[in-house]
């Protein structure tokens, strides 16, 4: 019987000792978490198992705290990450061309052979 102090997690009522992340079992009563399947993650573990992987930095992608990010075939990038292979200018909201696994800016993708 909970008593005083539970946690509600997908319409269910959870002790806080009980709530425990599905991976490692750390009490998350206190702590940012995520969910995949209806199971509760701690972000480590969420991470680490679930999380896409930026193309550029290869660090996980959670779109926590309103974190921006870009897909593109198949590949995703950090906004901060998503830059010209050549010169590293941003490429968020700009036209950019491809060759191989490289993206370019329009610049220093002219010239060559594009995707």
């Amino acid at each position: 019987v909970i008593t005083s102090g539970g946690i509600t997690f997908r319409d269910q009522l959870w002790h806080k000792e009980c709530f425990l992340c599905s991976g490692c079992r750390k009490e998350l009563c206190e702590e940012a978490f995520m969910s995949r399947d209806d199971l509760p993650f701690c972000l480590d573990c969420y991470n680490h198992l679930y999380a896409k992987k930026c193309a550029a930095c290869t660090k996980p992608i959670t779109g926590l705290r309103g974190a921006k990010f870009i897909c593109f075939q198949d590949r995703q990038w950090h906004s901060e990450c998503f830059n010209c292979g050549k010169c590293s200018v941003s490429l968020v909201g700009e036209g950019f061309l491809t060759q191989n696994m490289e993206i370019f800016c329009r610049k220093c993708g002219s010239g060559t052979d594009i995707d």
